[in-house]
């Protein structure tokens, strides 16, 4: 699985307080089936600020120390636990062979996200990647790797398919609870004019989306797509919460499950449990396209057409 949204670096947010939590998330979301985490720390003004340069050397400083992890000689994958607080006394004895980190930043919807994005001071979503050095990578052109299900979602040129003119990038959007409607549509607008793709961080938990979930719907129709948060799913944020979010998911307003990971114990990097729930909501094959093949696809900057 693909976990999109995690606030795994250490001291640059609310998120993981240290690198021993780091290691520790890491090794959750190893356990639970998650091979690549994007990282995305806050970035607020007035109140989490991370340079775009920062926050890649601490992607690249974590992927070294995972390197340095995997080399040792380890117990199996059971031996750790990850539903409870003892990992801390488990990482240094637990392989991190096959995870990767991704550099990205859960950016709070400011009015001129898009200078920032067209500057480079902002970061999008597994920038800066390479679809072809992508870890564990999904070929959309080849039918033999796709399921018809995965198939389906993405649009492609059969006349030339790898034109990287062509490609796109996706870019995590926080609303704040109270936002201004045209305000927001207009900028998805803006975006998709540029092939930037925005992607709703946690839209279940804004709370005017929580009054009227058709402002949602009006926002995919835009041209934007939104990210439900695993807790959520699962009922850790509520009852109502989760009503919600179920609801989303039945009118295919939600399109990626993440953790939004904060820390190894109130807020661990997990998707299984979620991705169990959906499955029995939605099928198993769509639950896995939230975790595996949307993910996967805007790693590789690839259009996701949502119909």
């Amino acid at each position: 699985m693909i976990d999109l949204h995690a606030h795994i670096l250490p001291d640059l947010d609310d998120g993981a307080k240290d690198w021993q939590e780091t290691l520790d998330m890491c090794a959750i979301a190893l356990n639970d089936g998650i091979h690549t985490i994007v990282a995305t720390p806050h970035v607020k003004r007035g109140m989490y600020t991370p340079a775009k340069d920062l926050i890649l050397s601490k992607v690249a400083e974590l992927n070294h120390l995972l390197t340095l992890q995997a080399s040792r000689f380890t117990p199996p994958l059971s031996n750790v636990k990850s539903k409870t607080l003892e990992v801390t006394s488990h990482f240094s004895q637990f392989t991190f062979h096959g995870l990767s980190i991704l550099p990205g930043a859960d950016n709070a919807f400011e009015p001129d996200i898009l200078d920032q994005l067209e500057q480079g001071t902002a970061l999008c979503l597994a920038h800066p990647t390479n679809a072809t050095n992508a870890p564990n990578a999904i070929n959309a052109n080849s039918p033999t790797n796709l399921s018809r299900e995965m198939r389906s979602i993405f649009h492609r040129d059969p006349t030339n398919p790898i034109n990287p003119t062509n490609s796109f990038r996706y870019v995590l959007l926080e609303l704040s609870d109270y936002f201004l409607f045209p305000q927001v549509k207009d900028l998805i607008r803006k975006l998709r004019e540029k092939n930037i793709v925005p992607v709703l961080s946690h839209p279940e938990r804004i709370a005017m989306i929580q009054k009227n979930h058709k402002l949602l719907h009006e926002f995919i129709q835009a041209g934007a797509l939104s990210q439900i948060t695993a807790m959520s799913i699962t009922g850790e944020f509520g009852k109502e919460i989760k009503k919600l979010t179920r609801t989303l998911i039945k009118q295919n307003l939600a399109h990626v499950i993440a953790t939004d990971a904060h820390s190894r114990d109130r807020r661990p990097p997990i998707l299984s449990r979620a991705v169990s729930e959906i499955a029995d909501l939605i099928g198993s094959d769509k639950a896995e396209l939230m975790v595996q093949g949307i993910p996967q696809a805007i790693i590789e900057g690839k259009e996701i057409s949502i119909s």
